[in-house]
């Protein structure tokens, strides 16, 4: 996290707004193309070589010919909506160099082969190497002072790094044949039948949560998507933590929803009211001081970034809140209704960057995402029959933290429970 930000801080700086916002909006661009590039098919990828492991060669050599082609037609469908709808020849350049990721992350594939397996850590491990690496190379470039689109080939060096690793840890750490002789199908057709719906729903995240930067580049200037950048970099760096919080939780979800309900609502109620303490703590603190800290780390030209980010720091309160409620859709078999969810904060993010961006930039932007967020991942949750119990426990863990007192009891007892939890596995 920290090594992230004083790469952000530093390229930024160097820069500066209008720049920074150009390779930003390129980023974001490209980013709704790649997801449905994936095909959403991760998932049941790591399903399908689960339970059919003499399959694995059709499964992968099937799965990289599709997500191949797909990306072939996808990537060519950005450079044509990049060069017709955008009159700026340097983005043109900009989204066509960032756009290779989408063609880099063919060996996505091979993820799920090590996922399915429970060797995770080389898929970590590619990540983690290809982040640090392009990082560095971006941190040089800043030193010899080089121009944008030098910034735009160290953004795609993370993938291509990452996707050289993970093929040599999939040659040397499996025995899977990839060839054209394996392609199936009636695999590829199974594959797709369940993928499809994932999809979907994963186009209307990329809306949900990226599209705004999309929609400042077009509807107002490129210094408003940096301003907007700085202020979201910073919102939603804080992310990861209810992320690693719920997993290390999420074995004890399982078997509690099995063994015992009371406990299950009652250990999902615990981790909201904590993780809705956590962030409040991490908003309060942005909302009085942001402009101190941004104008500290980014500079004067960046001090429009401190008031996005007073607005866009509150979407840590519902996101928070959100992950534990989204551990308890999956876990209670609801997974449809994470896609009206998703699929109402598409439209409605849509509908107010439409309305607000025009009259108030980045600071539009904002607003409309907070507020889509707010509906898409507390309201909707009151909509429907099935999804209100976990709605009333969100709304019992707001007014709790209203309390310092139950705060404190839930935080003890789940800091015991992690220790003894740690214990029993010892």
């Amino acid at each position: 996290m920290t090594y992230g930000i004083f790469v952000s801080v530093l390229v930024a700086r160097y820069l500066g707004p209008v720049a920074f916002g150009e390779l930003n909006f390129s980023i974001a661009f490209v980013y709704v193309f790649l997801v449905i590039s994936s095909l959403g098919m991760e998932q049941v990828l790591i399903r399908e070589l689960t339970l059919s492991k003499e399959d694995r060669n059709k499964i992968i050599s099937t799965s990289l010919i599709m997500r191949g082609l797909a990306s072939i037609i996808i990537y060519l469908l950005v450079v044509v909506m990049a060069i017709r709808y955008n009159p700026d020849i340097s983005t043109h350049l900009l989204i066509i160099i960032i756009g290779t990721q989408i063609l880099l992350q063919v060996t996505d594939v091979f993820f799920a082969v090590f996922m399915a397996e429970v060797s995770s850590k080389y898929v970590v491990l590619a990540r983690n190497i290809g982040f640090l690496f392009s990082g560095l190379i971006k941190v040089v470039f800043v030193f010899i002072k080089l121009s944008l689109v030098w910034f735009a080939f160290a953004t795609v060096v993370e993938f291509f790094v990452c996707s050289l690793l993970i093929i040599w840890f999939f040659k040397r750490k499996t025995d899977i044949q990839i060839s054209l002789k394996y392609w199936d199908k009636q695999i590829g057709k199974q594959i797709l039948n369940s993928s499809y719906p994932l999809i979907i729903s994963s186009v209307f995240y990329v809306i949900y949560t990226k599209l705004d930067q999309v929609m400042l580049g077009y509807l107002t200037s490129s210094d408003e998507v940096g301003y907007y950048a700085v202020a979201a970099k910073l919102s939603e760096v804080w992310y990861f933590i209810p992320s690693a919080i719920v997993n290390s939780f999420y074995p004890e979800l399982v078997k509690l929803k099995e063994q015992n309900t009371n406990r299950f609502k009652g250990l999902i109620m615990n981790l909201m009211t904590v993780l809705t303490a956590l962030a409040l703590s991490i908003a309060l603190f942005f909302t009085f001081f942001s402009e101190i800290l941004i104008e500290s780390l980014y500079g004067a030209e960046y001090i429009a970034s401190g008031k996005i980010l007073t607005i866009h720091i509150w979407s840590c309160l519902i996101v928070f809140s959100a992950v534990v409620s989204g551990a308890w859709f999956v876990i209670n078999r609801l997974e449809k209704y994470s896609f009206y969810r998703t699929g109402t904060g598409a439209i409605v993010n849509i509908a107010l960057n439409f309305m607000l961006i025009p009259v108030y930039g980045a600071l539009g932007a904002a607003v409309a995402t907070l507020i889509a967020k707010f509906i898409a991942s507390y309201l909707m949750n009151g909509m429907f029959a099935k999804t209100k119990p976990v709605f009333l426990l969100q709304t019992k863990a707001y007014f709790n933290v209203m309390k310092i007192l139950p705060v404190y009891r839930i935080s003890k007892k789940l800091l015991h429970d992690v220790k003894f939890s740690q214990r029993f596995e010892k």
